[in-house]
C-alpha cells in the first residue's frame, strides 16, 4: 500500500528524473526539440499517448506556448505537476504533515465513486494517444 512517505519519496523522485532530463535535453542537445526519448516509440515506431511531453516542456521553457501546446497538451498538465507537487510533497514534509497524502487519497476515492470521470480522463487520454499518431510525433 503506498504511505504518504512513499508517496513524497515517489513525488521528488520523479520530479528530479524529470528535471535532470529536462536540463540535460535543453543544454546538451542541439535541437532537444527533436529528440526521441519515449521508449516505447522507439521500439514500436508508435507514440504514446504522453510522446512529445518533454519537447512540450522544452517548447514552455523556451516560451513558445502555441507549439508546445500542439506538440502535447499534456506539457502544460506536467508542467503544473512539476512546479506543484514537489513544492507541496517538500512542504508536508517540513512541516511534518500529510495534505498531499490526503489530497491524493480523496482523488483516488473520488474516481472511484465517479466512474464517469474515470472514463472521460481515459477518453481524453485516448484522444491524445490518436493525436499523435495522426501528427506523426
Amino acid at each position: 500500500m503506498l504511505t504518504s512517505s512513499r508517496l513524497h519519496g515517489l513525488v521528488l523522485a520523479l520530479a528530479a528524473a524529470s528535471y535532470g532530463l529536462l536540463a540535460w535535453l535543453y543544454f546538451n542537445t542541439p535541437e532537444a526539440i527533436s529528440v526521441q526519448v519515449c521508449p516505447i516509440n522507439r521500439v514500436t515506431g508508435v507514440p504514446c499517448p504522453s510522446c512529445g511531453t518533454a519537447r512540450s516542456l522544452i517548447l514552455l521553457a523556451d516560451g513558445r506556448l502555441l507549439a508546445a501546446l500542439l506538440t502535447n497538451p499534456l506539457g502544460y498538465l506536467a508542467a503544473v505537476a512539476l512546479v506543484i507537487f514537489p513544492v507541496w510533497s517538500l512542504a508536508d514534509i517540513v512541516r511534518k504533515r500529510d495534505t498531499l497524502y490526503l489530497a491524493f487519497r480523496k482523488t483516488e476515492s473520488i474516481l472511484r465513486q465517479n466512474r464517469w470521470l474515470a472514463v472521460l480522463l481515459i477518453i481524453l487520454i485516448l484522444a491524445n494517444w490518436i493525436w499523435n499518431i495522426l501528427k506523426g510525433l
